[in-house]
């Protein structure tokens, strides 16, 4: 008789260290609602090694957003959160630039803001992939006319999905995702946001690279992606992340 002994050891392969860096995200969503203010707000954290159990948050940096009549203070919150309360018209109206100063060293970047589409609807559907078990959901909206435009689909669950309107230029256009793991009764909150072709393109890179794994668009990926946020003080010691300003819709549908 032969006897089949095996063993499973945990094996920790030795990274090297990677050097630290501020990581913003900057992607302000504009509900389109009537109400006369609206908050700003953003998230900085730093990056870490692979094997750390937390992310470190950032609660000690100077940010600031300045449009064309003023500059407005966002106050430090917990977990790495700044916020603020301005006239929507501030934020919708003309380039507004971000500055952010931490240990010493300025951070700015400069965006306008981009007009959304509804969302006409959001079904589930019955169609699968490659397992059997995935749940169809299909999304329809109708693109904005006599333009180009481009739009960051946050399809909750950590998903993101970028589209241009090449080839549905004003028209209504449906698509189709494929979700795992999801139950009865469990609610999804999809919203679309009006992005620039450079947001876009960065969203794509970030995407594919990322595997959307981490439900987090701006975790360090296999090779840095940079993006429209520049170290004045450093340029080699570069964030990580975006600074956008979207118009954001919001469907949400309940998994039968």
């Amino acid at each position: 008789m032969t006897l089949l002994v095996s063993c499973q050891d945990t094996i920790e392969v030795d990274l090297p260290p990677t050097q630290e860096r501020l990581v913003i995200d900057a992607v302000m969503r504009i509900p389109d609602t009537d109400t006369f203010l609206v908050e700003a707000y953003l998230k900085l954290s730093k990056t870490t090694d692979y094997y750390a159990d937390s992310i470190p948050k950032v609660n000690d940096a100077l940010v600031s957003l300045t449009t064309s009549n003023q500059t407005y203070t966002l106050q430090a919150e917990e977990n790495g959160f700044y916020s603020t309360v301005l006239p929507r018209k501030e934020l919708t109206q003309g380039p507004v630039s971000l500055a952010i100063e931490y240990e010493e060293e300025f951070y700015s970047a400069t965006t306008q803001f981009v007009n959304a589409v509804p969302i006409d609807q959001v079904e589930q559907g019955d169609g699968s992939l490659f397992a059997g078990d995935e749940t169809e959901v299909i999304i329809t909206y109708t693109d904005a006319p006599n333009q180009t435009n481009y739009y960051l689909f946050d399809l909750d669950k950590g998903q993101y999905l970028t589209s241009e309107d090449t080839f549905y230029q004003n028209q209504q256009f449906s698509f189709s995702f494929f979700y795992e793991d999801l139950k009865p009764n469990d609610t999804l909150n999809i919203e679309l946001l009006g992005v620039n072709k450079a947001f876009s393109d960065f969203m794509t890179v970030t995407i594919n690279q990322s595997g959307q794994a981490s439900g987090n668009p701006f975790v360090p990926a296999p090779s840095v992606i940079r993006g429209n946020i520049v170290n004045e003080t450093n340029d080699a010691h570069y964030p990580i992340g975006y600074f956008s300003i979207s118009q954001v819709y919001t469907a949400s549908i309940i998994i039968e």
